[in-house]
Formats: structure tokens, C-alpha cells, sequence
């Protein structure tokens, strides 16, 4: 059963109550007593209009057990006033304990940087990307099977994408049309998914997806095919084009490393493996400092059967997030040690005969090895 509940948010409900014309709801409203706000709310039904989208089709889902009896609610918020007072007042409604919904009442509420109508440049290359950004993070901590998406508020690009990023990522989406009294679940929409493009292109990926930005310059060869061009913003500050990913790039990524997750096992077994014994396969190491700590780990990672032996020492790589520096069409893997101070890191000959082989490799050895 999915226990974890993210909602988009719009301002239906605070719109419902700048325009009651009940004097006690006025009176709280006009005074920005958001709790006393809650506590009114509270003592309506939860199907009741003026309860406004969010409440409605939560009601909904949970009366339907598209989820779990007690779900985790997180509210996703736009980046502006109307959006964070919404937010508070939904955190203030389900953590009261008059409430007759059963939720887990330690509501998270969370606010979408550049998700906001009054700057079209922030809402797609921030605000649109931050969303997939959330949901992508909550499908890596918690699996998709334990996750549902309510898209019935908010604006309605925002629900389109929640909608797109739902189907992309495998996760049940749900939505209340206005004039209806239940919620549907929304129909499947094509995204399409070129895993060996992904395979193929997955250093530029993780690049863009670490530093958000690339000078174009920098990256330039590889972004000559069409496909990638849909992938990829692009950005003129002063004589300088900076890259990034796209909304959609930024989905695609997401759901292009859910796959390989899936289809690592097949993948692998496509690929051929070294069955020298571990202690024969060569290392060689520069003698230089934290040789022993690059020592230790060589004789650990030749244990892989992808590997055929560690070639030498890399420079030092401080402060790298991703371990994989670089991979290489010949099967060579430049792999970090993220947590060492100084970057330690190895130069490593897998089995790969290609590029889309050898990232198959860097990942798998990323997953297993990675400190």
C-alpha cells in the first residue's frame, strides 16, 4: 500500500476564504489568524467546497484507499505569498487533532524555488525542474510503489508536468476536476525512453545533473544530436552560453536511471566479465599520498568481475560529488573517492567495449563500491 501522499498546491482554498461572507471566517481571515483559520476549517466537512482543492480530493483519495489509512502528506508549494500562506494553513488543518482524516500528522510542506506566475523564465528553468526534482528524490528515498501524486491543485502547467512526471516514474496520479465529486486517476501519457541514448550519453548527464550549468563550449560535441537538443536549456550571459537540463531533460534523466535500476541485471549479463583471479589482476598506484587508502580500495574493487585491472592513481579531485570523473569508449573508468578529503582516485580497465558498455560498468561499480 503507498504511504506517502505529494500534493501539488494552488490557491483555491485561500481564494474560497477572501471571498466567504461568513462573519467568523472573515474575521480570521482579515486578521491572518491562520490557526483559528485551520480550527474552522476543522469543524466542516472535508468534502465541503470551501474546504478548496486539496482538502476535497484528499478526502477522496483516502475514502477510495487509493492509499495507506494514515498517509504522509507533502505539499508542494509555488515560491510566492499566496502559495505559503495556503501551505501554512494545510499543515495547521491536518496536524490539528480534531481532524476526522487519519493522516500522519507531521505534515512536510516544501516550496518550489521559481515555481511562480510572475517570471516565465524562473517557472521553466527552475520551477518546473525543481518539481521533478522533489518527486524524483522521494521515488529514490522511499521506491515508487510507496508513492502517489494528488496534481488537482496548482497551476495548470504544474499539473500537466506532475502528470508526465507520474507516468514517467511509474507512480499513480490523481486529480479532482472541479465539478466532480471524486477523484480520477489520470490516463497514461507517452514518454519516451531511449535507455542506450541515456547509456550512451550518461557522463553529460551526471554533469549537468551536479553542476546544474556547463559552459556550452565545454560540452559542445556532445550535444549535436537532435534528441539531445530537446533535452537541454541553453543560456546567453554576457559573451558566455551556459547549458542545462531541461524540465524534461531533467525527467528523462530520472527516468532513464529508475530503468537502468530495473535492467541493470540483463544489461550486465550482455557485457563480458574478467575471471582472472582477484589477487592477479594488476595494480599499479603512483607513490603518492593516500597510497595506502588507494591500496585498500584497489584490492576491494578487483573483486568485480567488470574489472581487469587498476591502471594507476588519479590527481587529486576535492569536493567531487559523483564518483565517476570519466569513462571511455575503451572500457577505462576514472573512479573517485568522494569521501577522502583530497579526492583520491583511480584509474580503472574494465570490459567494456564501448561507451555505452563502460558506463553500464561505472554504474554498476558505482552502486556496489561507491563509499
Amino acid at each position: 500500500m503507498r504511504t506517502r501522499l505529494i500534493s501539488t498546491v494552488g490557491t483555491s482554498l485561500l481564494n474560497n476564504l477572501k471571498f466567504s461572507k461568513e462573519a467568523a471566517i472573515q474575521q480570521a481571515f482579515e486578521a491572518k489568524n491562520w490557526h483559528q483559520i485551520a480550527l474552522l476549517l476543522v469543524q466542516r466537512e472535508n468534502s465541503d467546497r470551501l474546504c478548496g482543492a486539496e482538502i476535497n480530493s484528499i478526502t477522496s483519495i483516502c475514502k477510495k484507499e487509493f492509499i495507506d489509512r494514515e498517509p504522509k502528506l507533502i505539499f508542494l508549494l509555488s515560491e510566492t505569498e499566496d502559495g505559503k500562506i495556503t501551505g501554512e494553513i494545510l499543515k495547521l488543518y491536518y496536524e490539528n487533532s480534531g481532524n476526522s482524516l487519519k493522516v500522519d500528522k507531521k505534515v512536510e510542506i516544501r516550496v518550489l524555488e521559481g515555481l511562480r506566475d510572475d517570471d516565465v523564465k524562473k517557472f521553466k528553468q527552475q520551477g518546473l525542474k525543481n518539481l521533478v526534482r522533489e518527486i524524483s528524490t522521494e521515488v529514490r528515498n522511499f521506491s515508487p510503489e510507496a508513492i502517489a501524486i494528488n496534481a488537482t491543485g496548482g497551476y495548470k502547467a504544474q499539473i500537466s508536468f506532475a502528470g508526465m512526471i507520474g507516468q514517467a516514474l511509474e507512480i499513480p496520479v490523481y486529480y479532482l476536476f472541479e465539478k466532480f465529486s471524486e477523484v480520477i486517476e489520470l490516463p497514461p501519457q507517452p514518454v519516451s525512453l531511449d535507455l542506450a541514448f541515456w547509456l550512451n550519453n550518461y557522463q553529460l548527464f551526471s554533469e549537468l545533473e551536479s553542476a546544474q550549468t556547463i559552459e556550452k563550449a565545454k560540452v559542445e560535441a556532445s550535444l549535436k544530436s537532435k534528441y539531445m537538443e530537446s533535452l537541454i536549456d541553453e543560456e546567453s550571459i554576457g559573451n558566455e552560453t551556459l547549458v542545462s537540463l531541461s524540465a524534461m531533460g531533467v525527467l528523462f534523466n530520472e527516468r532513464s536511471r529508475l530503468q537502468f535500476a530495473k535492467q541493470e541485471t540483463t544489461i550486465l549479463s550482455l557485457i563480458p566479465q574478467d575471471d582472472t583471479a582477484p589477487d592477479q589482476k594488476p595494480i599499479r598506484l603512483r607513490d603518492d599520498h593516500g597510497k595506502n587508502v588507494l591500496q585498500a580500495f584497489a584490492e576491494r574493487i578487483r573483486r568485480s568481475t567488470y574489472v581487469k585491472e587498476i591502471i594507476n592513481s588519479l590527481p587529486f579531485n576535492p569536493k567531487r560529488p559523483n564518483p565517476i570523473l570519466r569513462t571511455h569508449p575503451d572500457g577505462i573508468v576514472e573512479f573517485v573517492l568522494t569521501r577522502t578529503d583530497k579526492g583520491l582516485g583511480l584509474c580503472i580497465q574494465t570490459t567494456g567495449r564501448n561507451q555505452a558498455e563502460t558506463n553500464s560498468i561505472a554504474l554498476h561499480l558505482e552502486k556496489e563500491f561507491s563509499e
